[in-house]
């Protein structure tokens, strides 16, 4: 794809260079080693697992995010890389299966529960890390879930919030191949690149382990099949986040997300049209946008 893309990364180059450390490890359930990086707070009052956009992975930054809510909010924060994304091992973006996936978030989420001493633990994402956790939480328990945080959120080709007419589009798809794969039943083109990403060559040089496609299986896992059914769904509270200059997503429409859950979640969640704000930059302010949710929904528990 060409050098061009629909979303700018200067507010990332601007912001200079945060390092977050090695990666620690876990082994998947097929043996498979799965990175993430731990970035924790002195006194942690809230621990956040938080998943990463297409294509992307924890240290492609996520970090400025962790930083200031580890630092600013007392809030430990963990970042993944998906299996074959980033420092993770794997077929690069690729997985036996979409449900492969859901079973290594599962697995994450108990690892860091078990490490963060039991504090309250959020789970968080943006873009299309977004549609990870709705298809998550339409096969799993959210019992050690808190609440969640949906950052420029993507929630599939079907939640029709997606602009029209981008000059640059970010992806490319390869239709046909999703549609063999379920007309076999999944035994078909699983493994095979589908969706491409229009990352630009620069980035791609300065960023290398950056992906420039994944597969029919990754696409699947990160792709909601009914996106307001499952919004609709969520028995927690969340914050709902986008950028009013979003250059693939309509805010509105996003936002209009916040309003299928039950009343009773609705009351305690937040949804916010980031004033100047980009699929991008909000990353530099989104510290202190889940840094208020989660004190406002963990400090009242704890008596302060």
């Amino acid at each position: 794809m060409g050098n061009e893309t629909p979303f700018s990364f200067d507010e990332i180059y601007d912001s200079g260079t945060i390092s977050i450390g090695p990666p620690f490890y876990i082994s998947a359930s097929d043996g498979i080693k799965l990175a993430y990086y731990s970035i924790p707070a002195n006194q942690p009052v809230a621990a956040l697992i938080f998943i990463h956009g297409g294509g992307a992975y924890g240290g492609s930054g996520y970090q400025y995010l962790a930083k200031g809510l580890s630092e600013k909010y007392n809030v430990s924060v963990y970042l993944p890389d998906l299996r074959g994304h980033g420092n993770s091992e794997g077929p690069r973006g690729d997985a036996p299966s979409a449900n492969q996936v859901l079973k290594d978030l599962d697995l994450f989420i108990k690892t860091i529960q078990g490490q963060s001493a039991n504090l309250p633990l959020y789970l968080g994402g943006h873009s299309s890390g977004c549609g990870l956790i709705l298809n998550y939480l339409t096969n799993y328990n959210d019992t050690n879930i808190k609440g969640y945080v949906f950052l420029s959120p993507y929630f599939g080709y079907k939640s029709k919030t997606e602009r029209k007419n981008i000059k640059h589009p970010f992806t490319k798809v390869k239709t046909g191949l999703f549609i063999i794969n379920g007309i076999s039943q999944g035994k078909r083109h699983g493994n095979t690149p589908a969706v491409f990403f229009n990352y630009p060559g620069n980035i791609i040089k300065e960023v290398p382990l950056l992906l420039t496609s994944i597969t029919v299986n990754m696409s699947l896992a990160i792709t909601p099949n009914n996106p307001e059914s499952q919004f609709g769904n969520i028995g927690k509270p969340f914050g709902l986040f986008i950028g009013e200059n979003d250059e693939l997503f309509i805010p509105e429409r996003v936002l209009n997300y916040g309003n299928l859950p039950a009343e009773n979640i609705r009351k305690k969640s937040e949804c916010r049209i980031i004033k100047n704000a980009k699929h991008l930059s909000i990353l530099m302010a989104a510290d202190q946008l889940i840094g208020d949710f989660i004190l406002e929904m963990t400090l009242p528990a704890l008596g302060v």
